[in-house]
């Protein structure tokens, strides 16, 4: 098998699995109990909060246990981030919250939920990519108390300048929260909680060689003395009351030994799926049949080094994933949220493709352990897919 879908899930590393086994077989103990099998296990989770206080960039002072959120997933970590910051100012209902028409359905679906709790939302525009700063500047008001906006958009690659929106915001209204979804963009870009100027930040473990069914929410230090965010899960008052609910212990401590691997390679790791990346577009734009095949490139000052969106001349993309599956090679229609709804891809909408252009776009997503002997493999497959496939809707 070819994996070309690592934006959907990644392999667990050896780091992350070798983690987990010893957790379930040696180190099996509630880290909440009092006895030396609970304190081992508190032991276990207090190292792996520091290894991704050390991926992300935090200062030991800033790297207490109330400053790293563990969930159950990247999704519940936005929710908590975007409902918990609305809910810990009800006396703001009426208030402001803003965020993008591509964001992720864990940010989209709980601004529909502000909306119906009396919040008034806007959503900026990313036509190409490219965050609307003009409709920014003009949605954003004194009374604006939330912002979320993606750091990497999971389906096109394009990279958001959160700084820039974070100084604006915060130019407008200095206790503005400001919130990222950086699923896609933790040890991809690199970035710490400061140089983003970000109150909030999400990640995920089975974006980089974790498992799944782990996230996790950092918190600012300003935000934990404003008490400005509250749960949205409540029950024994785990993680610093945040998140009630017996940790995943064996799930945390794979998400800490993966993002410590990961970030002791992250430059690497970035210019080789950038080049990997750039070999593919090159090639797909040199080969007669495969010319046919259109890069919706981001026009946003960044792009993400493992993310390539192309689309199929008069082919639908699942018809294509059908096909490149049954050679053994593992690719998406986009997010695999989007493809499991059936319905065509929002995030590509809003870049600005029709609904049939859409249903013809393939994501390739990179990991480091992908070669250029996988990409041509791919290519070859792709090229007589779509002489094939072109062929028979003659």
């Amino acid at each position: 098998m070819i994996y070309f879908d690592n934006s959907a899930t990644t392999k667990p590393s050896a780091a992350c699995t070798d983690a987990m086994m010893q957790v379930l077989t040696e180190a099996w103990g509630n880290p909440s109990s009092r006895h030396t099998m609970g304190v081992e296990a508190h032991k276990i989770l207090a190292t792996a909060r520091q290894q991704i206080f050390s991926a992300l960039g935090v200062r030991a002072m800033n790297a207490k246990d109330e400053n790293l959120i563990f969930t159950a997933s990247g999704t519940e970590a936005d929710n908590l981030a975007v409902l918990g910051t609305a809910r810990a100012k009800k006396a703001l209902a009426g208030g402001k919250c803003i965020t993008t028409d591509a964001e992720h359905p864990a940010v989209l679906r709980p601004f529909s939920v502000l909306e119906n709790e009396g919040f008034r939302t806007a959503y900026i525009h990313t036509k190409n990519g490219v965050f609307d700063m003009e409709q920014f500047r003009r949605e954003m008001t004194p009374d604006t108390f939330l912002i979320s906006v993606m750091l990497v958009n999971n389906e096109t690659g394009a990279v958001n300048d959160i700084r820039a929106i974070s100084d604006y915001a915060k130019s407008v209204n200095p206790e503005c929260i400001v919130h990222t979804d950086a699923v896609q963009g933790f040890l991809k870009i690199p970035f710490t909680p400061q140089s983003l100027g970000a109150d909030l930040v999400t990640v995920s473990a089975h974006k980089i060689h974790g498992p799944k069914g782990v996230g996790a929410l950092y918190i600012s230090p300003y935000l934990i003395k404003r008490r400005a965010v509250s749960p949205v899960i409540f029950g024994g008052g785990q993680e610093s009351d945040f998140r009630s609910g017996t940790e995943n212990l064996p799930g945390i401590a794979g998400f800490g030994a993966a993002a410590a691997a990961g970030s002791a390679s992250i430059q690497d790791d970035i210019a080789h799926m950038t080049a990997l990346r750039d070999y593919i577009a090159q090639k797909l734009s040199a080969d007669e049949t495969l010319s046919a095949v259109r890069v919706n490139l981001p026009q946003s000052e960044m792009r993400a080094p493992h993310i390539l969106s192309i689309r199929l001349p008069k082919i639908k993309s699942e018809t294509m994933l059908n096909y490149l599956s049954g050679r053994g090679i593992a690719i998406s229609s986009g997010s695999a949220c989007s493809a499991q709804s059936g319905r065509i891809s929002n995030a590509l909408l809003c870049f600005g493709l029709s609904e049939s252009d859409a249903d013809t776009t393939l994501r390739i997503s990179l990991c480091p352990e992908n070669t250029t002997g996988e990409a041509d493999i791919f290519l070859d497959a792709l090229r007589m897919g779509i002489k094939m496939l072109a062929r028979m809707k003659r």
